[in-house]
């Protein structure tokens, strides 16, 4: 099955909004102008993508990595659009690192959070235990009948997983004497 360049087109929605952002306000475009630019976008695209293939297959690689599309734009002659789109991946990469940090931090807190209430109520190794810290305990007993709870109620979706998978093999064994 041959692909053409419809199968591989850009969304037209993210094209008006790329063309938008890029011209000046008020700038009107016809509707052909868009398509065009969505086609010429999808030729380029599969364009750097094919000598960027060839690039990585040259040097070994099965994988297409950002320095073989920037070998590949400078092979085709565009070698003024590298300085400015490695500056977009590095600003793009750094955003990226941030967001992970940032929710690795959040998770961290949650999570100290959590355990935080928990260590502060339950005395230290080789710390005698307080009258007053008897009351806390009823809500570990209760945290610990909850995951008694949970474990019981895997086991029972267990057994009747193996249950509904015994009837199947008993059903089929009856249609198998019945044929």
């Amino acid at each position: 099955m041959s692909s053409t360049i419809e199968d591989n087109e850009l969304p037209k929605a993210n094209v008006t909004r790329v063309l938008k952002s890029a011209l000046p306000p008020g700038t009107a475009l016809q509707k052909d102008a868009r398509l065009a630019v969505g086609k010429a976008a999808t030729v380029f695209i599969n364009y750097i993508s094919s000598v960027a293939n060839d690039v990585a297959q040259g040097a070994n690689h099965k994988t297409i990595s950002a320095a073989d599309v920037f070998k590949a734009l400078d092979i085709c002659e565009l070698e003024h659009m590298v300085p400015e789109l490695q500056e977009s991946l590095s600003a793009f990469q750094q955003i990226m690192l941030e967001k992970k940090q940032q929710k690795k931090k959040e998770k961290d807190e949650s999570k100290f959070k959590d355990d935080g209430d928990t260590a502060m109520e339950e005395p230290s190794r080789g710390e005698k235990r307080l009258l007053d810290d008897d009351e806390d305990d009823g809500m570990s007993v209760d945290v610990k009948r909850s995951k008694e709870e949970e474990d019981e109620d895997e086991d029972d979706v267990e057994e009747e997983e193996e249950e509904e998978g015994q009837e199947e093999t008993q059903e089929d064994n009856i249609e198998e004497v019945q044929s």
